[in-house]
């Protein structure tokens, strides 16, 4: 990923996390000042930013993942189906049905490979993982 992306997640991960402050603040400054609520949301705000930065940087990756597997699968789909079909066609030379599974093969192999891939890259949460993003928030 390039210096800009990861930038412009930054930001937009900062300004999630600035918004929901801001509106804690101003839901606390328009309790009467009596209220027992509002020196605990005074207190909590900067805990309820931090949270709402990572809450969005969480969500926009899995949303782009979604829709990148979406993708995929779609791809994936429409490749297998012209690979069936061409198969099916009974003007289809042997030679050229060997040569369309393993392409259908390929498609396979794609697709597992890649789930392969991700689930090797889940990795769990280390406390150096939260600080480390406590420094790139702050």
């Amino acid at each position: 990923m390039n210096n800009s992306t990861e930038n412009d997640r930054k930001i937009s991960a900062g300004a999630a996390g600035i918004g929901g402050g801001t509106l804690f603040v101003l839901i606390a400054n328009n309790l009467p000042t009596d209220s027992v609520i509002k020196p605990w949301l005074l207190l909590i705000t900067p805990a309820v930013s931090i949270s709402l930065s990572a809450v969005w940087l969480w969500l926009r990756v899995e949303i782009a993942n979604y829709v990148q597997d979406l993708r995929i699968k779609s791809l994936a789909k429409a490749a297998k189906v012209a690979f069936e079909n061409a198969l099916l066609n009974p003007h289809t030379s042997e030679e050229h049905k060997s040569r369309i599974r393993e392409r259908l093969e390929e498609v396979e192999i794609l697709l597992t490979t890649r789930h392969l891939t991700r689930l090797k890259n889940v990795n769990p949460i280390t406390v150096s993982d939260i600080i480390a993003f406590d420094k790139q928030t702050s």
